[in-house]
């Protein structure tokens, strides 16, 4: 095939016929398709070289530190068969051949516009790489390079999707599969894309120029057998960097390659052109793609690494859901299932949350939401609950803004940190009190309690009421003071009132002294025995009664009114518990 010709191939790719013109026209970037929301989408595909030459290296290239000469055998009959090659900065660009040669075919600089452009390698090299190390992550489907010498006897292209942390074999490429990889197994039309295998197609040694190496990662031919879904498919499409190693030239009749200059000379590596074709790896929600970020200059036809994500999802290459839309766990778009992200279930209460496996398995695989930063006074995995200290509002939805109502819990009376329960419309809701309080809001002490504590465990201490001296059995709740029966005093209602006795179930709790009038020194008594104070040789509980030997005196000394001296206004003290005399007599005298 001539510089100028055009050679059209069909590469199916997953299910997707991707066109690709090898020649100056396999520049351009087919367009995606922008039908997100019916399923998969997919992004514009593209030569991933194009804008990237600063992330393009070679191991080896001629010319790098010095001007070197190299031949080409096809000229070696001819006058001018051998060349310059310089190719530090500031060289000649016609004789210069850097690595970032092989991503167009002519020059693009003014004035060289129509001469044809290569890479070459140092002279009698055989172990060159050329490596590729992409952004982001990348889909890739097939290489091409166009050799200006004879293609290499033997290569072999690796690929990493882990930004060179490991690295695994796409294929071996060798004239003699046998004897360059004798360990891989040769290329079948029927083997699968999994295993990498050797081919011989792309190694021989004609043509001398212009000679292809493709490699296509899936074959058509067996694109049938696969799901283009599948995760073990789309791992192997995917790529963050691509290494190709040169490990055999073709030395033509010189059986060894030996050091002296007139034989190394004449071989070596050289590209016209390489074409790594792919697209932005966005997992099928996005497609378009653009620039990584600001530093990225924009080149016409360049496949960008930052897939524009649809379906809620986000990130670099739409891997993961948006904050706000973690309900379900995120997948890949697949054909007509665009797998996309769902709002999170927060009752319009939290704006993000995170997935989580054991909530969604537990829902029976219908909702994984756990919410973060609840508001409006709510909490929960999906901010269904109210924070303690709060009730739901039997008369609101849960997703009203004002679904969660301050208990008003009374602090010292209530354990829990002051929870309540809702209410059923119409009722108050009823904060969770400590055993001994009591009250919707917990701010009273059951009755026979008083003294509600927030020290206090129970809330409120028992009331220490005498039984036989109240009314009732309870007490007054901020004093502790019962209330007492008639007859009886005392903060505990324990003591008989003045002047009374006998504490009893009674209904007046104590009994009057009654101490007779005239035998006692007032009218208190025991409170226990009901015994009044009694004057001399006078006896009995009242005092009613003279002790054994005395008597009562006659009453010949009564004092009358109208006996008295006083004349005009006098004043007269009279004792108002008047003593009784009593006298000793014999008994022959009574």
């Amino acid at each position: 095939m001539g510089g100028s010709g055009a050679l059209l191939k069909i590469i199916v790719i997953s299910g997707l016929v991707s066109p690709m013109v090898v020649g100056k026209s396999s520049l351009s970037v087919n367009r995606g398709s922008g039908n997100c929301h019916k399923g998969s989408c997919q992004t514009p595909t593209g030569n991933l070289l194009i804008g990237r030459a600063d992330r393009l290296k070679a191991s080896s290239t001629c010319g790098l530190y010095g001007e070197d000469r190299f031949c080409k055998v096809s000229h070696l009959e001819e006058e001018a068969k051998c060349f310059r090659c310089d190719s530090r900065r500031g060289a000649p660009i016609e004789i210069s051949h850097r690595i970032e040669n092989i991503i167009y075919r002519h020059h693009t600089a003014p004035g060289y516009r129509n001469k044809l452009s290569w890479w070459q390698s140092e002279n009698g090299k055989e172990n060159v790489t050329i490596q590729l190390d992409l952004e982001a992550e990348f889909h890739f489907t097939h290489l091409i390079m166009k050799f200006r010498t004879f293609r290499p006897a033997s290569m072999l292209v690796e690929r990493s999707s882990d930004f060179g942390k490991t690295w695994k074999v796409y294929r071996y490429f060798a004239e003699n599969c046998a004897a360059s990889f004798p360990r891989v197994k040769l290329y079948k039309p029927d083997r699968g894309p999994f295993e990498p295998y050797c081919e011989s197609s792309y190694s021989q040694s004609t043509p001398v120029t212009d000679g292809e190496v493709i490699l296509r990662v899936l074959n058509p031919s067996s694109r049938s057998n696969y799901d283009p879904y599948s995760e073990e498919l789309q791992d192997l499409m995917k790529m963050t960097n691509l290494r190709i190693n040169f490990t055999k030239l073709h030395t033509l009749g010189d059986d060894l390659l030996d050091s002296r200059k007139e034989i190394q000379e004449k071989y070596y590596y050289a590209i016209h052109e390489m074409n790594v074709r792919g697209s932005c790896w966005c997992y099928g929600h996005a497609a378009e793609c653009l620039k990584l970020d600001d530093t990225i200059k924009s080149v016409p036809d360049m496949v960008h690494g930052r897939c524009d994500c649809s379906h809620n999802t986000t990130g670099t290459n739409c891997k993961r859901c948006k904050d706000t839309h973690n309900d379900l766990p995120w997948k890949p778009a697949t054909g007509q299932h665009p797998n996309a992200c769902r709002k999170c279930s927060c009752n319009e209460h939290a704006l993000t949350c995170k997935f989580n496996e054991t909530l969604f398995e537990k829902s029976g695989r219908t909702s994984g939401s756990e919410c973060i930063n609840c508001e409006d006074n709510t909490t929960g995995n999906n901010c269904e609950l109210c924070i303690p200290g709060y009730y739901h509002d039997p008369t609101k939805p849960i997703t009203d803004i004002d679904t969660c109502l301050e208990c008003k819990c009374y602090n010292d009376g209530t354990v829990d940190g002051g929870l309540c329960d809702s209410p059923s419309i119409g009722n108050e809701p009823m904060c969770h009190c400590k055993s001994k309080v009591t009250g919707n809001n917990c701010d009273h002490c059951l009755p026979g309690y008083w003294n509600l504590d927030p020290s206090n465990p129970d809330g409120c201490q028992a009331c220490s009421c005498n039984q036989n001296g109240t009314t009732s059995e309870t007490c007054d709740q901020e004093f502790g003071s019962c209330y007492c029966k008639p007859n009886v005093v005392g903060k505990d209602c324990d003591t008989c009132a003045p002047e009374h006795w006998g504490l009893t179930a009674e209904s007046n709790g104590c009994k009057p002294c009654n101490c007779d009038l005239g035998g006692s020194e007032d009218n208190n008594c025991d409170v226990i025995t009901g015994q009044c104070k009694c004057y001399d040789n006078i006896g009995g509980r009242t005092c009613d009664k003279p002790e054994q030997g005395y008597f009562v005196k006659d009453l010949d000394l009564i004092y009358e009114a109208e006996d008295t001296k006083c004349e005009g206004a006098c004043i007269k003290d009279i004792q108002e518990w008047p003593g009784m005399e009593l006298h000793r007599g014999q008994e022959k005298d009574l």
